[in-house]
């Protein structure tokens, strides 16, 4: 995982968060709301399982986790955690203002139920969690042995399909929100270079 460079970060971090806008278009919203539905109704099975790892999706799961980096690393580390998710947090929030794309459980109430523990106040596009998750488990697994890196990414990618699972976001808001992740990395890699 530490092999990733800045470049390579912020090109799969671009391509994914395009591909997420492509839910502007009709027809491909309909397909994300298909998959979604697809999605969903597995996953949910699971769902005290994603409702516990929902907590390393939020705001408080990466202010604890950039705190541990910074005490067990470097405080260089998690101090560019911290400031790459500032910046970037700022354009997702514009993004969720701009687009306002309404949650799976308010836009379809008779088939998805929001099953987190938090009722989300914003709008779907894009996915919040899956950019906090993936910018932890990006910058995290660089500074550990490749298994431990990969273990981080897997679980990404759990709290990533959480997120589905939960009712909270359609598949195309979380792959913007991993490439809003991956950008989040990219930003912190080149901000440990300078402090």
């Amino acid at each position: 995982m530490n092999t990733l460079s800045p470049l390579t970060l912020i090109g799969v971090g671009l391509a994914l968060f395009a591909s997420g806008l492509a839910h502007r278009w009709p027809a491909i919203a309909r397909l994300d709301r298909g998959l979604f539905l697809a999605l969903h109704r597995p996953l949910r099975r699971a769902l005290p399982f994603f409702q516990v790892l929902w907590v390393l999706g939020t705001l408080e799961g990466i202010l604890v986790a950039a705190g541990l980096v910074a005490a067990l690393s470097r405080w260089q580390e998690g101090a560019a955690i911290l400031l790459a998710y500032g910046v970037i947090v700022m354009l997702e929030r514009l993004l969720k203002e701009r687009i306002r794309r309404p949650r799976p459980f308010e836009a379809m109430p008779q088939e998805v139920q929001m099953g987190q523990p938090r009722r989300p106040r914003d709008p779907s596009y894009p996915s919040g969690d899956a950019l906090r998750a993936w910018l932890l488990a990006l910058t995290v697994a660089r500074l550990l042995p490749p298994p431990w890196g990969w273990a981080l990414v897997g679980l990404a990618t759990l709290v990533s399909f959480g997120r589905i699972a939960l009712g909270v976001h359609y598949p195309l808001d979380v792959v913007s929100g991993t490439g809003l992740g991956f950008l989040a990395a990219a930003l912190a890699v080149w901000l440990q270079g300078l402090l």
